[in-house]
This record gives structure tokens, sequence and C-alpha cells, in this order.
């Protein structure tokens, strides 16, 4: 590969993240951390509707880089809140994704699509799930690499349920 083509590769791959790390569309933001958990809301301009979420992005718990972004947000006023996963290129799709929270059930989440920034799977937080969540201390989430290796990824919930409440 030419060193011209590298370049504007990584310079592809370098603007690509930086358009999904930060709201390019925003004019305005605020942001507020509660423990673990941090609670960004965005307004496209200022007669536009203030949207929130909560995010956590979680290391491995093997190398301790960045494998899996947490969001959580109200896709409409009067749905539940979704909890949206992102999980790097070259997972093992056949076994999905794998929460368990404190010592619970391990619970089986497909994972739905995969594009350029990753693989991306999606669930409502509503019922038990939600309640656990609330009352849980450390979450579990495991996938497998393309050699079909575990990976653990572990999430703290410090901060879950303000975060959450301020959502609303």
């Amino acid at each position: 590969m030419s060193p011209f083509v590298r370049f504007v590769a990584a310079l592809s791959v370098l603007l690509f993240c930086l358009g999904y790390m930060t709201a390019p569309w925003a004019k305005s933001a605020r942001e507020k951390d509660f423990q673990d958990w941090r609670l960004r809301c965005e307004k496209k301009d200022d007669d536009a509707p203030e949207r929130c979420f909560i995010m956590q992005i979680a290391k491995s718990a093997k190398e301790k880089r960045d494998v899996l972004r947490i969001g959580v947000r109200y896709p409409e006023p009067e749905k539940p809140a979704m909890v949206f996963l992102t999980l790097p290129l070259g997972v093992y799709l056949p076994t999905g994704l794998l929460l368990q929270i404190d010592d619970g059930e391990t619970l089986k989440i497909p994972v739905e699509i995969c594009l350029p920034n990753g693989c991306h799977t999606r669930m409502a937080l509503v019922g038990e799930l939600l309640k656990k969540l609330k009352a849980g201390q450390m979450a579990k989430l495991a996938f497998h690499d393309s050699q079909q290796q575990r990976i653990t990824v572990p999430v703290s919930l410090a901060g879950f349920t303000a975060a959450f409440a301020a959502l609303k």
C-alpha cells in the first residue's frame, strides 16, 4: 500500500472517529458525571428539543483497552428507554453478547448489525432488567473475538441509577 493511500485511510478513520465521538450537528451541549456514567444533552439549534443520553466506555479486563460503548436514551418521549451497545469489528457473531449483572443469570443478546464503526445491538430497558441495573454494582458483558476467544468487559453500575433518573 502506498504512503498516500495509507495517509488517506488513516485520515478517513480519524475524521470518522472524531465525528462519532462528538456530535458535529450539536449547537450546544451540556455534560454531567454521575460516578462512572456521563449524562450528555445536546441541542441542534435554539428551537430544537434537547436530546439526552447517558454513556460509559468500557475497557477489556485483560488488555485494558476501550472495547465497548454503552449508551442509554429515550428514542421517543412515550417509549421506554433503550440501551445501545457498540462492540469492535471482528466479533464472532453466533455467540452474540452475554450480559450478567452481579452474580445473576446470564442474558444472551444477539448482535444486530456490523457497520464501519463497530457491531451494534440494542434492547429496551424495562422490567427486571432495569431493576437489576439500578440495584446492581457491576455488570459483565462478554463476547468472542474472531478466534472465538472470550473477551469479558466489566461495566461499573456506580452512578447508573442517578444518571438514568437525570434522563427524564
